[in-house]
């Protein structure tokens, strides 16, 4: 397929959102060449084209369908070979939802690592892959499944050599997780500015790029005042720490499915009427640091965490889309922070529709700016020359490669 003419309604460029069509947009050897009102002699007419999806958050070695705690215990004691199979069929419906850049946040068993081994000669359409490998851990502390245990200075330093060479960004994880019951995090800093500022600079030095689990109000201090490029999660968010992440240009990916699966299925998890309504204030408060994010000019980056209980891959994606829009950001602003602006954070090839840049395409059965829903709706996946034509089945399709 050399050249080809797609007309579509309407598109989403990366950035701005144009409905006056119909457009044409002619690729020829996978580069878009023109993008221009007006129709055309066309091999594929489509209702709404934007570029393809970026999760930026999830475990691919773990299903978040499994909601059988004992069974998703038993998993991390699983042979390497059946972890694979299922990071494969977690591409498989990445890729399904419109997914073609995928950045994991960090697994033990280095599943991550050997998926994007097997990603780097692709064939036909599959999704790019970024990984941290293993993420890196107070001795002791939250993250056994995904991290690296550190204990002093030197440790910090020598483990972030040692995962350089196959690492795209490094993964910290700050602080602990949410108590659900009681609505405040559990255990305090993992680590201290002291040795955040170290982790970032020796990041640095090699290239990588950082990002950290991180909520409660002294954890989210010491990821900005160190420097992190990311925060992930942020929960317990204040205007303050907002307001010096625009200031620094740091991203924030808010990850709203997890404990909104919490807030939504209380009888899986046994949480009474007390804890839900403490789980709908957390949201709440997410809510609105979002909408107030978004006003200040944060970077805001959507990440599902899927693979965690109760998130699937793909379908999590566009429910967490669904989650900042309701918390008060436009269409423009959502779309945009799974596609333009984390390529543009991470210095990711572009995939915006405009000419000169590499086909990176999906095609819509319905505009998004219409009903946000409709980005449920793939019809089918363009990535340079290769063209995947898109249903239900091919989540599961994937795991046969």
């Amino acid at each position: 397929m050399n050249r080809i003419v797609i007309v579509t309604t309407a598109y989403f460029d990366g950035e701005r959102h144009h409905d006056d069509g119909p457009f044409s947009i002619e690729i020829v050897g996978g580069i878009i060449t023109a993008v221009h009102r007006g129709d055309a002699v066309a091999e594929m007419r489509v209702p709404f084209v934007l570029p393809g999806l970026v999760e930026a958050h999830c475990h691919l070695f773990l299903n978040g369908e499994e909601l059988d705690a004992q069974k998703r215990k038993a998993y991390l004691g699983a042979s390497l070979d059946e972890m694979l199979a299922v990071g494969r069929r977690s591409l498989g419906q990445n890729l399904a939802a419109g997914i073609t850049l995928i950045r994991d946040a960090g697994d033990m068993h280095g599943i991550n690592t050997r998926l994007k081994s097997e990603l780097a000669t692709p064939t036909g359409v599959l999704p790019e892959l970024r990984s941290p490998g293993r993420a890196l851990r107070k001795a002791g502390r939250y993250g056994s499944f995904m991290a690296v245990e550190v204990t002093d200075a030197d440790s910090i330093v020598s483990t972030i050599r040692q995962l350089a060479p196959t690492a795209d960004d490094l993964k910290v994880l700050l602080t602990g997780i949410i108590d659900f019951e009681k609505g405040c995090m559990k255990g305090g800093l993992q680590f201290s500015l002291e040795e955040t500022r170290l982790i970032v600079r020796t990041a640095r030095e090699l290239g990588l790029r950082t990002y950290a689990h991180c909520s409660g109000i002294e954890g989210l201090r010491v990821a900005v005042d160190s420097g992190i490029d990311s925060i992930e999660h942020g929960f317990f968010m204040t205007r303050e720490i907002l307001c010096a992440m625009a200031d620094k240009g740091i991203a924030w990916v808010p990850t709203f499915s997890p404990v909104q699966f919490q807030h939504d299925h209380p009888e899986l998890a046994g949480w009474n009427a007390e804890t839900v309504a403490g789980l709908r204030r957390i949201l709440d408060n997410h809510c609105e640091h979002i909408a107030l994010a978004a006003e200040l000019g944060v970077p805001i980056v959507a990440g599902s965490d899927a693979g965690s209980y109760g998130v699937p891959h793909g379908r999590g994606l566009i429910d967490e889309l669904l989650f900042q829009h309701r918390a008060g950001m436009t269409v423009e602003k959502v779309l945009a922070s799974a596609t333009s602006v984390p390529r543009r954070l991470w210095g990711c090839v572009p995939a915006d529709v405009r000419a000169g840049h590499r086909a990176n395409l999906i095609a819509l059965a319905g505009s998004p700016f219409a009903e946000l829903e409709n980005l449920r709706q793939v019809r089918w996946t363009l990535r340079g020359t290769d063209l995947l034509p898109l249903n239900a089945a091919q989540a599961e399709s994937w795991t046969s490669h």
